[in-house]
């Protein structure tokens, strides 16, 4: 039978169990398939015990998660906007490299922030009342047009396939 188990908050409970198990001269194998038989089998996985009995075996009997060093996955869309304004040369790798965050969550952020590349320059995305009329202007007349030549049938569209 399975015992209701928060996993994630009590990893640290899994721990001591695996210490347990190390001490008693079991194998990680072994310590992760008495674990799933009595919480279940999303547990722990045979991996993560492996790497545990790695660190005991090497005399880290510590039983807290390491704090990590990894790049934050999150960004501060103001740090990112006074970046920008502060230099709008810069590509999303550099702000990146200053931020110490990957490109592709800074591509992200810029995209959501309303920012485009133009011309090597930062630039606000922004659609201006003379852009939206001259746009309208052009479907219009496009549709005016086609009411006496129909060009729009003769129009080829596709793909490489």
């Amino acid at each position: 039978f399975g015992v209701s188990f928060s996993i994630e908050s009590n990893n640290e409970h899994f721990r001591h169990i695996l210490l347990s198990y190390f001490r008693k001269g079991k194998n990680a194998a072994q310590a992760a398939k008495k674990l799933r038989d009595v919480y279940g089998e999303e547990a722990i996985k045979e991996r993560p015990c492996r790497n545990w009995f790695d660190m005991f075996r090497s005399g880290d009997f510590s039983l807290k998660d390491e704090q990590r060093l990894g790049r934050p996955l999150q960004a501060d869309d103001d740090q990112i906007k006074a970046i920008i304004k502060l230099d709008r040369h810069l590509s999303e790798r550099e702000i990146g490299e200053k931020l110490k965050i990957p490109k592709s969550t800074i591509h992200d952020h810029i995209k959501r922030l309303g920012f485009v590349k133009k011309l090597d320059i930062w630039v606000p995305h922004e659609l201006k009342e003379i852009h939206l009329t001259k746009r309208i202007n052009a479907c219009d007349s496009h549709l005016k047009r086609n009411e006496f030549d129909p060009f729009l049938k003769r129009i080829i569209t596709g793909d490489k396939k």
